[in-house]
Order: C-alpha cells, then structure tokens, then sequence
C-alpha cells in the first residue's frame, strides 16, 4: 500500500533558444511535449504536480487545462536560472510532498520501471537524492527526499542543480537503468528528431538493449543461451507462416523470446518478467511473456504469443527437441499429482496443435 506523497517539479520556463522553437509545445506523438512528460509522472501515481512557466505561459497552462496539474510563473525567467525555476517549484510544493521529482518539460519518455524504482529506492534507503543514469550518463528526473529539498532550497545556485547534489557529500545516491529515456531531451532540432525517432521505436528493444537488460537483471548464462535458441526457433516459425500467408513482427517475436524468460529464478517468474517490461513500456511483449509458460487456447491464427510459446516448447537448453521430449521430465516428476499433471498435458496439447498448424504441409 502507498504511503508515501510524491511530488514533482516540471520546469518549463526557459526560452529555448537553442531550438528555436518552443519546447515545451512541440509535438510528440498526439500530445505536446509537456503533456507527455506530465502524463509519465501522473501514471507512475506522483500526487502533485507543479509546472514552472516562464515563457509563454498561457499557453502552457491552456494546454494543462484539462490535467490535475498547478501552474506558478516565474515572472523573472529572462533574467534568471533554471535553478531558480527549480526553487520556485519546490516552495510551491511546500512540505505537502515526502519526495519530489525534479526534470525539465522535455524528458518525456523515462520509463515507469525507473521511476517507481527510484521511490523505492529513495524510501529503502534513507538518502536525500538520486538520480538515474544510463550506460554511464546521468539524466533526468532527479528525486529529491524531504531533507534533499530543504539542501537544495539552501543552496546557493552556483553551478544550479548539479551544484547542489555535489554538495551532498553523504546521501546522495546514483542509480543506473537500461532506460534510454534517461539521457534524451530535445535542446537543439537534433535532438527533437532523435526524440521523435524513439518514441516511434521505443515498443519494442533493440537486441543490443535486451542483452543489456541481461546485464541488469543478473540473467544466469544457461538461460540467455536458451532465450537466443528459443528467438531462432520463433523467427524461423514466422518465416514458416508467411510462406502460409499469415505475417507476424518478427522484430517483437525475436525481442520477446529473447526475454521470455527474463526473471527465470525468481518466484512466478512469467508474471513478473511480464510485470518489468510493462513498466517499461514493452506493453506487447508483456503479454507475449506473461503467456510464454501456459497458455489457455491455441488461436485459429497463430499469433505472436503462440509463436514465442511453441518455440520455447521446442527447446530444452539450447537443444531442439520434440514437443513430447520437452514435457516428459516435467510429467515424471508430477506423475503423482494430478491437479498439476493434468496441466502439464493440457500445455503439451496446446503445443502439439500449434506445432501441427505451423508444420503441417
């Protein structure tokens, strides 16, 4: 149960000169950039919200109009820092917050994996700031304890934010993520553009991502192993079924297989495997992993799902085998439980069938 009441302090008040347009407007996808970033830290369950203006800030409170968000101006955003933007938000935010969020409007893709990690963490242990970081690069948001934002309203601005985390000495804690969405911002055109490329792809990992998610999720070797068997065995039954007329994405199917079996150790591992990559942003190949172990049909078309399940039920270890080769351990050791036994049978039918339908001539 949430206990906690986290805030967040959107700084939207620059100028953005060195875009030459207004980032905060800018579109990503159907919403404006401000909307993106503000909608990501609502799901991720932040309780308020404020947003610094500066520049055109009618603007951006008609477009926040319809969200539960505060918008406070500040008046001297010509003449001043963004640090003093950031300052402004939180002594909107007062003591109504335990931990507050601090990012500028145009991070808009971090992932909700990361934030919710970094509650987590700043509650555990106790510290007055961390911030994200990936492949050695630090990025937004930041997340400020109660204790943090006191030190960092006490700060003198020199060197703005990153001045102020500098100076905890103790307490301040650097967390890293496989979450591109860290580093990305749009300061300049170029960036804008990579900003628009990613949001296009980001559904689905890159394969030099997933095995970065190996990394992180301590993958043992023997199950990376079977996961790249499994995704050549899926992707070899997509080339089947488009010969038979039925096309899959064989991007997500070989992505999806290469994580099916991301939390294999931990207790319920499909469940939550599944539950990591929703939370960070994989929302199909949550499903496809969710469904890896067991699935209740078989669909009168197979489907991305029942690809990654036939494949797995293929392989044992990195070897090929037959679908009855694959169950018969799992039958020997619950022989004599029925309740379990009569499941294992029912995913063997289930295999067998979708094996049938690929192979069948």
């Amino acid at each position: 149960m949430k206990t906690k009441i986290i805030g967040a302090v959107i700084v939207a008040g620059g100028l953005s000169s060195r875009m030459k347009d207004f980032k905060p407007l800018l579109k990503i996808d159907k919403k404006t950039m401000i909307e993106t970033t503000a909608s990501n830290f609502l799901k991720a369950g932040v309780d308020r919200i404020v947003v610094v203006t500066g520049h055109r800030s009618q603007d951006i409170e008609k477009q926040l109009a319809g969200y539960n968000i505060k918008c406070i101006k500040n008046e001297n955003y010509r003449t001043t820092h963004m640090f003093d933007s950031v300052c402004i938000g939180l002594k909107e935010l007062g003591q109504d917050a335990d931990m507050v969020f601090v990012t500028p409007s145009d991070s808009p893709f971090v992932q909700q994996f990361t934030l919710k990690k970094m509650i987590d963490e700043v509650d555990l242990k106790n510290i007055k700031a961390a911030q994200p970081s990936y492949e050695g690069t630090d990025g937004h948001p930041v997340l400020l304890s109660a204790q943090g934002v006191k030190e960092v309203l006490g700060h003198n601005g020199v060197n703005g934010m990153q001045g102020a985390l500098d100076n905890m000495e103790e307490g301040f804690l650097n967390i890293p993520f496989v979450d591109p969405g860290i580093t990305l911002d749009a300061d300049t055109p170029i960036d804008y553009f990579k900003l628009l490329e990613f949001g296009s792809n980001m559904h689905i990992p890159s394969t030099s991502l997933c095995l970065k998610m190996y990394e992180y999720f301590n993958v043992p070797q023997g199950v990376r192993e079977h996961s790249v068997r499994v995704a050549m065995e899926a992707v070899n039954i997509c080339e089947i079924l488009d010969k038979k007329g039925i096309q899959l994405n064989r991007r997500l199917v070989a992505s999806a297989a290469l994580l099916h079996d991301i939390a294999k150790g931990h207790p319920r591992h499909s469940s939550l495997g599944a539950k990591w990559l929703l939370e960070m942003g994989y929302e199909e190949m949550s499903t496809i992993v969710l469904n890896h172990a067991n699935i209740e049909y078989v669909s009168e078309t197979p489907t991305e799902v029942e690809v990654v399940y036939l494949a797995d039920k293929m392989v044992k270890g990195t070897e090929v085998v037959s679908i009855k080769e694959r169950f018969k351990e799992k039958e020997e050791i619950y022989k004599n439980d029925k309740d379990i036994l009569k499941n294992i049978e029912r995913r063997e039918a289930c295999a067998m069938k979708l094996f049938n339908e690929v192979f069948s001539a």
